[in-house]
């Protein structure tokens, strides 16, 4: 008799965001994530204690990912508002590739305990601080609001969770120019704000 072998782990994290997203995360249980993809409860078991550890690995291991990727293209552009725009759409063109663990680390993961939190909240704080870099450039940085960053990426994070259940319908890529407007005007003013409306996107 030939052993069946088990589903990767991925697969098990797969069947997670597409259950959560067809059903949302409060009503999947293991025995689901393990019947789409394919596995066993108990194989589950095996790679998760639970499913809230389940949902924090595929978002920490996504979260960086992504963050590599935003990072990078961050970090290779010399100045600012440049190099927030490399980001922007670094992350547009990552969420075009995964809608469905977007909208899983904008809402359901807000289920998956205390923990996934804390690691969201890391990354919103690494948002902060690549729009936080515009001060430096500023022509009077103290006129800049001490929150204004924070108060920008929940902007953003407030368009992204009203569309998130759209999001395979939407394309990111479109939205980065009023994002960007909104990140760049309490750095740069109105005039350097509305020229990011207009802005293509950077040669990836």
């Amino acid at each position: 008799m030939t052993e069946t072998m088990s589903p990767h782990r991925a697969a098990y994290m797969e069947a997670m965001v597409d259950l959560a997203f067809e059903q949302g995360y409060e009503n999947v249980t293991t025995e689901a994530i393990a019947a789409r993809a394919g596995g066993s409860t108990a194989d589950f078991e095996t790679l998760f204690a639970s499913k809230e550890v389940c949902a924090r690995s595929l978002f920490e291991e996504h979260a960086a990912e992504n963050m590599r990727q935003v990072r990078a293209a961050f970090d290779a552009e010399e100045s600012w508002p440049d190099s927030l725009r490399a980001a922007a759409y670094a992350h547009a063109r990552w969420i075009r590739e995964h809608p469905r663990t977007m909208h899983f680390g904008v809402l359901e993961v807000l289920w998956a305990g205390e923990m996934a939190t804390v690691l969201r909240e890391r990354i919103i704080s690494a948002y902060v601080e690549m729009i936080d870099a515009g001060r430096e450039v500023a022509a009077d940085p103290d006129s800049v609001p001490p929150l204004a960053a924070e108060s920008i990426v929940g902007a953003i994070a407030q368009v992204m969770a009203r569309n998130s259940t759209q999001i395979e319908e939407l394309d990111p890529m479109a939205v980065v120019p009023e994002m960007m407007y909104l990140a760049v005007r309490p750095y740069l003013g109105e005039e350097a704000a509305r020229a990011e409306l207009s802005m293509p996107p950077p040669k990836s």
